[in-house]
């Protein structure tokens, strides 16, 4: 094998969707079986944002039928890079390599792993892949998202070892913006009051909602901006810190936000019209029991407690959104303004 060769990754996939439909990987929700073996080590000292590690996937179409895939892959993701034995990782592919397979239509991919190899890593993935879940109810512009199963041997010690690890492909900003008929913005620093006074608020409620504090639309910190119908549209993603995904290794919350617990909930979002915020409200209270069914389709992979508590959570927004007196003292009262 050579060298360059940093990461090798082995899909074992068998999946029936048609080629003929837009972005096979995204047809389904079945999870996929996934094998990766490389250097975990390697590709970290590496990779970087501008620096892509040469590998290669296999996976299984049909019976006994094996495609193979050039990919090239780097690290993602300050905090998770320095803090987590296993980093998310950012996928590329040539047009020309996945065209006829499962992966056609998609230039880039994140793929994201469970932070360490403690008992709770699985849960606290699928947890994070809920809120993806929540959103697709919530906007009409969100990350569609594919849950895998993955098999990782890692090579870089002296006897190989084998993790069994939940994981779930996010598609790229790009295909998001091609689906909306919009166009990705680099540029930070925008001003609040440009973008999408609708979508804002629900972006805004849904952070909120799922106990996040560790996002910026503005400044695009762990957030997108997409310039679509004459407007900013935020596209938010990594929600590992929220309240809601609940991870024993997330940062407190900055002093100026009042509160280092990251379960307590705190409203960043800025002041928009009454109407909206009245109108965004009705439409998250609409999609309230949607919004637990979510939950209750993925009860046989938690534990009743664990259960109780994500339905808990819920509820305590809900009733913070069904209360005239606490939906102004909570939201309404400290929303921020621009000046």
């Amino acid at each position: 094998m050579k060298k360059r060769y940093g990461l090798i990754m082995t899909l074992v996939i068998v999946f029936t969707c048609s080629f003929g439909q837009d972005v096979p990987l995204f047809q389904s929700k079945e999870a996929i079986n996934v094998r990766i073996t490389g250097s975990i080590k390697s590709i970290k000292k590496k990779s970087n944002d501008s620096t892509l590690v040469a590998g290669k996937f296999l996976y299984e179409q049909g019976q006994d039928q094996w495609i193979t895939v050039p990919v090239q892959a780097r690290v993602r993701g300050n905090y998770r890079l320095a803090n987590c034995f296993f980093p998310p990782l950012k996928l590329k592919f040539a047009k020309k390599d996945v065209e006829s397979t499962l992966f056609a239509g998609n230039k880039a991919l994140k793929l994201v792993f469970p932070c360490h190899t403690s008992s709770d890593k699985n849960t606290l993935v699928r947890n994070e892949y809920l809120c993806y879940q929540f959103y697709q109810i919530l906007s009409p512009y969100y990350f569609r998202t594919r849950l895998a199963h993955l098999d990782v041997t890692e090579i870089s010690r002296k006897k190989p070892r084998s993790y069994d690890l939940l994981s779930f492909f996010v598609e790229d900003n790009s295909m998001v913006a091609k689906r909306s008929h919009g166009k990705i913005v680099e540029t930070k620093g925008i001003n609040p009051a440009s973008f999408d006074e609708k979508q804002s608020v629900r972006n805004d409620f849904f952070q909120y909602m799922i106990g996040n504090a560790d996002w910026s639309a503005v400044f695009q910190h762990n957030s997108n901006t997409m310039f679509v119908n004459g407007k900013y549209v935020p596209l938010s993603y990594d929600f590992d810190m929220s309240g809601f995904v609940n991870a024993g290794y997330a940062h407190e919350n900055a002093p100026t936000l009042g509160t280092g617990d990251p379960r307590e909930r705190v409203y960043r979002g800025y002041c928009k019209s009454k109407t909206a915020m009245e109108e965004i409200r009705k439409e998250f209270l609409e999609k309230e029991s949607a919004l637990h069914a979510i939950i209750d389709q993925h009860a046989a992979h938690f534990t009743k407690n664990e259960l109780e508590d994500m339905h808990g959570y819920l509820d305590e927004f809900f009733r913070i959104l069904k209360s005239d007196d606490r939906f102004k003292d909570s939201i309404l009262d400290l929303c921020r303004t621009t000046k």
